[in-house]
């Protein structure tokens, strides 16, 4: 908070920024350019520096914010060679996988993607990276997790493909619009419905605008999940953002004329409840419910 508040981020306690872009930071991604204005230091004054935001583990274990300038041409990456760093740049490549020495002599592993909007390379290590238990309602076996780590493309048998991506907003790229994924938070599934997710880099990217059917139902466990927070607490603002979320998902699935009338009907936008209230199970006792998930008892 305290480096939010002195490149000023927040400014008498209130974000200065888009709602969308404290969402990214929140969800651990990168934030979309952003002006940062009158950052002062020693023997140095900026006026304006455009810039992306993210929240990052620091040296000393605890979170700080990492910004990242456009610079005016590309960069360079000492582990890339001319042909690589162009393919990269040139989009022919999503990322580029290389193995180096560290200083005590180990061989360590790194993922390089370019970032088009800073015009920098971007690089993890696929060690830090916990990969999703499943998306769109399908588990991901330990090879595909893998994959998923190393910013290579699983595709799912229902033709959903999809790849890590550091620079993308949503921090995935996909050829689908709208990802369910599920990931293991404190011993329990939890389900994240992401859209507006970008196109996959190079040969894939081309969109399948198609719902899956492991898609469609596994936005109702969001749905489902997201009743329960807002059950639990009615003023939560991420669970309302959420729920509006889940409001347009049903209202284009429920307009998509591609699909079977009875499906289309399924996600009329009534068939959201009005949450919090005493007809719903979750309003009626909402710390009450528990599930038994991977062995873990877990109130919802």
């Amino acid at each position: 908070m305290k480096d939010l508040e002195i490149f000023g981020v927040i400014k008498n306690g209130k974000f200065t920024i888009p709602e969308k872009e404290i969402t990214a930071l929140k969800n651990g991604g990168m934030t979309d350019i952003v002006e940062l204005t009158d950052l002062k230091g020693r023997d140095i004054f900026i006026d304006k520096l455009p810039a992306r935001l993210s929240i990052v583990r620091g040296e000393d274990g605890n979170p700080a914010l990492r910004i990242d300038p456009v610079y005016r041409e590309p960069n360079r990456h000492p582990n890339l060679n001319d042909l690589e760093r162009n393919q990269l740049v040139q989009k022919e490549l999503a990322n580029i996988k290389k193995s180096y020495v560290d200083k005590e002599g180990n061989i360590q592993t790194e993922i390089i993607e370019y970032d088009q909007q800073t015009k920098q390379f971007l690089s993890y290590n696929p060690r830090d990276i916990k990969a999703p238990q499943s998306v769109n309602g399908q588990a991901l076996d330990p090879q595909q997790k893998k994959k998923y780590k190393e910013g290579e493309t699983v595709l799912l048998a229902d033709g959903t493909a999809f790849q890590l991506s550091p620079s993308a907003p949503k921090g995935l790229r996909s050829n689908k619009s709208g990802l369910v994924v599920s990931v293991l938070l404190d011993g329990g599934l939890s389900y994240l419905l992401i859209t507006g997710v970008q196109k996959l880099v190079g040969k894939e990217s081309q969109e399948d605008k198609a719902y899956s059917e492991g898609y469609l139902q596994a936005i109702k466990e969001v749905q489902k999940q997201v009743e329960r927070r807002i059950a639990r607490n009615p003023k939560d603002r991420d669970a309302i953002r959420d729920l509006n979320n889940i409001k347009e998902e049903y209202s284009k699935i429920s307009a998509d004329s591609s699909l079977p009338k009875a499906v289309r009907d399924e996600f009329d936008i009534n068939a959201i409840k009005r949450l919090n209230s005493i007809d719903t199970e979750e309003g009626k006792n909402p710390r009450k419910r528990f599930e038994q998930d991977n062995g873990f008892d877990r109130d919802l």
